[in-house]
C-alpha cells in the first residue's frame, strides 16, 4: 500500500510541477533534463553494490530500459506542452484513462482473464476521454497560444505515450527484472537514458532558440527529478505485490482525483459541465475495474 500511494503522489506532482515549469518561465528541456539526472542519482543510491558495467550491460533489462529512458523524455515534453496548453486536469486523466493499453497487454500477455464487465469497463473509460477531451473555453490558469487542435492532439499524445510506457515498465518487471533488489539500478539506468536524450533535445532547443538556463531550471527540475524518483519507485515496487490490472487502476484513479482537485482550486482550470460528466465517468468506471 506504500508503494501504491507513493506512486499517486509522485505521479500526480509530475504534472502539476510541468504546469509551473510554464508559470515561472522554466526552461522546458533544461528543467527535464535536470529532472532526470537527479531521479538517477536517487535510483543509483539504493542500488545494489557489486555489479560490473559489463554485468549491467549484458542484463536482459537493460535494452529496454534504454527505450523507456527515451520515450519517458519525450513524454515528459508532451505532459508539459499538453499541461500548458489543456490544463492540469485533462493532462493528468488522459494519461491515465491509458490504463486500457497496460490492462489490455495483462489480458493478452500475462494470462490475465478478460471478463465482459472488464471491457465494458475500458470502453466506458474511453467514453470517458472523449467527453473529458471536448473543447471547452480557456481558464485563469491556462495559456492561449494553444488553440485548435493542439489542444485535442496533445492529450491524445499523452494518453498513447504513458500506455506504452506503463505497459513497457510492467513488462520488464515481470519478465525481465529477476529481483526486486534490481529494480533501483533499473531505473537508474532509464534515469540517465532520460537524462542522455534530454540534454541532446536541450542542446538542439538551445541552438534554434539561444536558450539559457537559469538557477531555476535547476530548482524547479530537482524537484521534478525527486517527484518521478517516488513515482516510479511505488509503481515498479506496487507491481512485484499487485497485478497490474489491479495496481494500475487504483494508481490512476488516485492521481486523477488529486491533480484534478489542483487544477481546478489552484490553477483555477475551467472545466465544463461534460467535462466533469467525463471525470467522474472515468474515476467511476477506472475504480470499479479494480475491484473486479
Amino acid at each position: 500500500m506504500w508503494y501504491l500511494l507513493a506512486a499517486v503522489i509522485g505521479s500526480s506532482s509530475l504534472v502539476v510541477i510541468l504546469k509551473v515549469f510554464d508559470l515561472k518561465g522554466v526552461n522546458l528541456y533544461a528543467g527535464i533534463t535536470v529532472n532526470y539526472v537527479v531521479a538517477a542519482l536517487l535510483s543509483l543510491a539504493f542500488a545494489p553494490a557489486g555489479m560490473s558495467a559489463v554485468e549491467i550491460t549484458s542484463a536482459p533489462w537493460f535494452a529496454i530500459s534504454l527505450v523507456i529512458g527515451a520515450l519517458f523524455m519525450l513524454s515528459f515534453v508532451v505532459y508539459a506542452l499538453s499541461a500548458q496548453a489543456s490544463g492540469v486536469a485533462v493532462t493528468t486523466i488522459s494519461g491515465r484513462a491509458a490504463v486500457v493499453i497496460p490492462v489490455v497487454f495483462a489480458f493478452l500477455f500475462f494470462g490475465e482473464k478478460p471478463t465482459w464487465a472488464k471491457i465494458a469497463l475500458l470502453a466506458v473509460i474511453l467514453a470517458a476521454m472523449l467527453m473529458i477531451l471536448k473543447k471547452r473555453g480557456a481558464g485563469n490558469g491556462e495559456r492561449k497560444r494553444f488553440t485548435g487542435i493542439a489542444l485535442f492532439i496533445l492529450p491524445i499524445g499523452v494518453f498513447l505515450f504513458n500506455g506504452v510506457n506503463d505497459t513497457l515498465v510492467q513488462y520488464a518487471q515481470r519478465e525481465m527484472i529477476p529481483s526486486a533488489d534490481l529494480y533501483p539500478l533499473f531505473n537508474g539506468v532509464m534515469f540517465i537514458a532520460g537524462a542522455f536524450t534530454g540534454l541532446v533535445c536541450y542542446n538542439l532547443a538551445g541552438i534554434r532558440r539561444k536558450q539559457v538556463s537559469g538557477w531555476g531550471d535547476l530548482a524547479w527540475g530537482s524537484l521534478l527529478g525527486v517527484m518521478n524518483w517516488i513515482c516510479m519507485t511505488g509503481v515498479v515496487n506496487g507491481l512485484n505485490y499487485m497485478d497490474g490490472s489491479v495496481f494500475y487502476p487504483l494508481y490512476y484513479t488516485g492521481a486523477i482525483l488529486i491533480a484534478t482537485i489542483a487544477g481546478v482550486w489552484i490553477f483555477r482550470e475551467r472545466l465544463s459541465p461534460l467535462n466533469y460528466a467525463g471525470i467522474v465517468l472515468a474515476v467511476g468506471a477506472i475504480a470499479v475495474l479494480s475491484m473486479i
